[in-house]
Parts: C-alpha cells; sequence; structure tokens
C-alpha cells in the first residue's frame, strides 16, 4: 500500500508469557491449501507465536469465544479500499471446525449476532476477490471484559469503551481504534496485529499468494505486567528490615515495595488506547515493524500515579533467623525478621505468588515511551559472625532508566535490585554527604520469550550504570553469556568514549583470600595495586591475589536492530563489550573527580 512507511524506534523489554495473562497466546495449526481459480470462503483462526500456546477452546476461552474483524480489499492504495468485513463478530463453537465453508477452525461469523458498531444488515459469507490484489484485516478481542460501543455506558472500574474500527488509518500513526478503560479492565483485552494478504499472481494459473488460506490474527494482551525482586552480595552482612519509599523524602508505612516516578513521568492508571499500525505495506514485509499494532496512551485527569505498590517482600525465598553464616544457614525461628536472598536466581520478590496471580505480577497500563523508575530504601546489615552487630543503611536509591522501562503491551517485566557493599544509602542520616558502604546496584530483568529479551542490571550509584545483553536472563544464569554483545550505559552521560570509560579483566584470588570480587575490591586493586605492563595486581594479608588487565571496548552509539528486544535499532550512548571467554569483568566510569565500577559476570 502507498501508506506512511516511517518505522516506529521503540525500546522495551522481554515479553514473559504466563497462562491466562500478558502475551496469552492462541494459536492455529497449518493453513490450507490454496485452490486455484475457485471461489473460496474467507474464514479466520487466531495465532501469536511466543513461548505459550493455546490451542482450540482453551485459546478460545482467553479471548472470550469471540473477536471482531473489520476487513477491506484494496488495489494497494487506501482510496481504493473496499469494505468486506463491517465490524463482524467471530465466535467460537466447539467442535463445529469444517461444519460450514466459512468454518475451517471452529470460529464462525456467518449468522452471527451483528455488532454494535457495523452498519451492515446481517452477516452473511466472504469470497476471496481475485480482482483485488490484496486484504487487510484489523481484530480485538474484549476478552473477559465486559465492552461498550457508546461513550454513554462506559462506566470506570466495570467496562471498557471501544470505539469504531478505521481501516484507512492504518499505515499512520493515527488511530484505527480506540479503547477506554481502567487498567484492571484493560488487562482483559486483547489486540492483533495487522493482517494483509496478498494476491502474487495476476490469473488462475499463477500463484494466488496467501489468497483462500485461514486468516490467523496475532493476538496480545492489552496490559503490560510487572514485578520486582531483591537480593543482597554484601560480603559479611546479611540484609533484612527493608523500607521502600513512595516519593524522594517518603517512607511507605505499609511495609510493600515501591517504586515512583517524579516530575511530569507518572504510572497510568485509566485512560485511552489509541491502536495504530505505522509501518505497512508490501514495500515493508521485511520490516521487524511490519503490521505490528503499537499503542499511544492518554490518561485520564485523575487516572494516573507517582507511586506504583507492589506489595510485602515475599518469604518463599529468604533466610529467617537471628543469625546467619556466610553460607546463609540460619537458626529458624518463624517470628524473626526475613533477611533477604543472596543471589539473583533466587531473589527475593514483592508480591504473591498465587493462581489469581501467578510469579508475583502486577497488571501495569503499558507505556512505549518510558519513565525513569526511581527505587529508594532503607535497610538494616546484621554480621554473619554471630556476635549480632548490625549497620542501618538509609536512603539507598537507584533509577532505572526510561529506555529500560518503556512497557509494551503483552510483554512482562522483572526488575531485581541488588544490594551489595557498593551502597549510596548513609549510615548516619545525620552527617549529609558521606555515602555509606558504597553504592547499591541493581538488576532490571526481563525473562525470554520468542518476541525479544531484555535483560537490565542497574547500581545504585551516582551515576548508576546500566547493562543490558540481549537473550540472556539474570533470574536463571545470574547474570550475562559469553559471544554475546553487552551494553553499558551510564544515566546521565552522553560522553562516554575510550577516554573514560574502561573494561578489564578481574582474576580472582584463591580459596582463603581476604576479599572477595565487587565494586569496592575492585576500586582499590586498581587504585592500589602493582601495575606491571596493563596489569594491576594486589596480594593480599592472605597471601592470595587478585589482578586485572584491560580488555576491548566499543562506543557504537546505538543498539543495532538485531540486539534490540522489538528488532528496530535504538540510538543511544554507550559503550559495548563483547568476550568469548567466561569469568569475572569491571567495568569504570570516571567522571573526571571520581572512578566508578559495575561488576559483569560472564557465564559459557
Amino acid at each position: 500500500m502507498i501508506y506512511n512507511m516511517k518505522k516506529l524506534f521503540l525500546f522495551a523489554a522481554a515479553i514473559a508469557v504466563v497462562a491466562s495473562c500478558t502475551n496469552d497466546t492462541v494459536v492455529s495449526e497449518g493453513y490450507e491449501t490454496p485452490v486455484k481459480g475457485e471461489l473460496k470462503a474467507i474464514t479466520f483462526n487466531s495465532f501469536s507465536a511466543a513461548t505459550t500456546r493455546a490451542t482450540g477452546a482453551t485459546a478460545a476461552d482467553m479471548l472470550g469465544d469471540n473477536f471482531v474483524v473489520e476487513g477491506v480489499k484494496s488495489d494497494g492504495t487506501v482510496a481504493s479500499q473496499v469494505p468486506v468485513f463491517d465490524h463482524y463478530n467471530v465466535n467460537w463453537s466447539d467442535g463445529s471446525a469444517n461444519s460450514t465453508t466459512s468454518n475451517s477452525s471452529g470460529w464462525e461469523y456467518v449468522g452471527q449476532a451483528k455488532h454494535a458498531h457495523a452498519s451492515i444488515a446481517a452477516q452473511t459469507i466472504k469470497y476471496w476477490d481475485y480482482a483485488k490484489s490484496q486484504y487487510d484485516f484489523i481484530a480485538f478481542s474484549k476478552g473477559d471484559a465486559t465492552a461498550v460501543y457508546d461513550a454513554a455506558d462506559y462506566v470506570a472500574g466495570t467496562n471498557v469503551l471501544v470505539s469504531k474500527i478505521d481501516a484507512s488509518k492504518i499505515g499512520s500513526t493515527d488511530a484505527a481504534y480506540t479503547i477506554k478503560g481502567q487498567a484492571a479492565d484493560l488487562a482483559k483485552v486483547y489486540i492483533a496485529d495487522l493482517v494483509t494478504v496478498y494476491r502474487d499472481g495476476t490469473n488462475a494459473n499463477d500463484a494466488l499468494g496467501d489468497y483462500n488460506k485461514t486468516v490467523r490474527f496475532n493476538f496480545r494482551s492489552l496490559s503490560a505486567k510487572v514485578r520486582i525482586a531483591l537480593y543482597e552480595t554484601v560480603p559479611g552482612y546479611s540484609v533484612k528490615d527493608v523500607v521502600f519509599y513512595t516519593a524522594e523524602g517518603t517512607k511507605a508505612t505499609d511495609g510493600n515495595a515501591h517504586l515512583y516516578t517524579t516530575g511530569t513521568e507518572v504510572f497510568n492508571t485509566e485512560g485511552t488506547y489509541s491502536v495504530y499500525f505505522e509501518t505497512t505495506g508490501k514495500t515493508n514485509k521485511d520490516e521487524t515493524d511490519y503490521n505490528k499494532a503499537h499503542l499511544r496512551f492518554a490518561a485520564e485527569t485523575d487516572g494516573t500515579t507517582t507511586d506504583m505498590d507492589f506489595g510485602a517482600l515475599d518469604g518463599t525465598n529468604t533466610y529467617v533467623g537471628e543469625e546467619l553464616n556466610e553460607d546463609g544457614d540460619a537458626t529458624l525461628n518463624e517470628t524473626d525478621k526475613l533477611y533477604i536472598a543472596r543471589s539473583s536466581n533466587t531473589a527475593t520478590y514483592a508480591g504473591e505468588n498465587t493462581t489469581a496471580n501467578p510469579h508475583y505480577y502486577t497488571i501495569v497500563i503499558p507505556n512505549e515511551t518510558g519513565a525513569v523508575l526511581n527505587l529508594k530504601v532503607d535497610y538494616t546489615l546484621v554480621s554473619t559472625d554471630g556476635n549480632g552487630e548490625t549497620i542501618k543503611v538509609t536512603g539507598a536509591k537507584a533509577q532505572v532508566p526510561a529506555t529500560y522501562a518503556a512497557w509494551k503491551s503483552g510483554y512482562a517485566y522483572t526488575y531485581i535490585f541488588k544490594i551489595s557493599q557498593d551502597t549510596n544509602g548513609l549510615t548516619n542520616p545525620d552527617i549529609t554527604g558521606i555515602a555509606g558502604l558504597y553504592p547499591i546496584t541493581f538488576d532490571a530483568v526481563v525473562t525470554e520469550t520468542e518476541d525479544g529479551v531484555q535483560e537490565t542490571i542497574t547500581t545504585v550509584a551516582s551515576p548508576s550504570i546500566t547493562t543490558y545483553s540481549k537473550g540472556v536472563v539474570a533470574t536463571e544464569n545470574n547474570e550475562y553469556k559469553t559471544n554475546k554483545n553487552i551494553y553499558v550505559m551510564v544515566a546521565g552521560v552522553t560522553n562516554l568514549s575510550d577516554s573514560n570509560a574502561k573494561m578489564y579483566k578481574i582474576t580472582p584470588p584463591a580459596d582463603g583470600a581476604a576479599q572477595t570480587v565487587n565494586e569496592a575490591s575492585v576500586a582499590n586493586l586498581l587504585a592500589n595495586g602493582t601495575n606491571t605492563g596493563g596489569t594491576w595486581t594486589v596480594t593480599d594479608a592472605n597471601g592470595k591475589t587478585m589482578s586485572a588487565s584491560v580488555v576491548g571496548l566499543s562506543f557504537p552509539g546505538k543498539i543495532a536492530a538485531d540486539d534490540a528486544p522489538d528488532g528496530n535499532e535504538i540510538t543511544v550512548n554507550c559503550a559495548l563489550f563483547n568476550t568469548t571467554i567466561a569469568g569475572t569483568y569491571a567495568f569504570e566510569y570516571n567522571d573526571g573527580t571520581k572512578k566508578h565500577y559495575k561488576i559483569i559476570k560472564v557465564v559459557n
């Protein structure tokens, strides 16, 4: 089609699939074999290429046994569009596949009740028209939501309001249709990518392209899901009594985990989605954004908040007891405070892991432009040597860049916050300007699906340092992989280069050393170690040696399309690291006054 072909450059996090929630998937079996020159009824099915697949009645149940189709045929231009399906209801009937020529897989549209937006007299059978070169189909499903189609019937928190579909808007950023509601109701709705079917041949002896085949839609949930978790790696201490903040100077009084935004950046709770299809047309078929449904959101006046509540930290993956040793063993006592976990793959999550709310996720309204996520916490360090010594840390905080918080529909996001000895909290709040142990580091991790992966690890330092590598799941691998591009961003820094950034390969000390490899020990090594030919070495009091040497680092100025979760290149100031050698690495950023470090673990 002669549509606006401008690509939409987005950055999002990867999708995670959970049954009956975000990115629930509806799939069908194979296409029918086309018969050239034969008048063939148009049939429908639903499909999505993600990791969790549902077929038949299970898939239909996710969609509430119904989806709505708007379909046009044309010669490749908007001006030539001819309506074919005017808001047709397509309904599921178990066991009805192939009972009529318009039903190949259990989905029937002929004779079904007319939709409220339809201007037709009745729903009748439709056949492929070989005189036209293409068809375009737009579909949505209300799922389990209650949908209304007149603004006078909309009641916030009770139903969703769906507008008419305008197929003439495809190929632009104008809305093809809109959906209004609150987050919990919008979460029940499914949208589909645009389906365009081309007739490749010009006569009965030529290939008919995808004509005569079942039209299959790629549906995804209209909501996104977010969860947060904590773990710690403080040598000699365990962490308990974590108190979150709901704003920069406000502590949560509910005992729950919170993230907050500042300024004009907000979390949306109610408003209107505009669904649009920007990258369309036959010349764009190879583009990763081709026919993708995108969302633009306009919040209601009172439909925003700057604070998101994720619930209390769950005790499933915590240590409980009065004393803990370095291995995390404890004298169990259920009345004692909970100590958070000690690795990303056993992190302590906020919220509840129930059948109704699996895997601790909180349903959110997507925000494709992103917003900076702020976390601020107080906590108590308890010595693991058994003497009961404690250190109170206040005001430790970090920011997840908006680039890594551009929430998209059907995606699930996990932000894991890592507390290390590198905390920027204060051990004495009465002495301002003196940070305690060192900055905290924060992991922002997204679980893997076929549609793209985002994993970020953000230090709670000033400035925060964020690392990202496509296709790696820290909750499983506890950081990154060899032969993978690892991108590094420094918050607020737009001049990252070889003049202020370096990467080091760290050789850890042998067993029995007086120190472990962490941000503080690496900083000490590079500041006080002996430099011999570009290798820094320090030997501790136990005679154990740790060393560091510079390795290659480049500055591409972008995240390549092949590395971005959604396949769209992202222009961003960053460093790039790739290694074939597993081990521990340290990224260094020099702000001219102080050097800041981020430990990166790479495994095979």
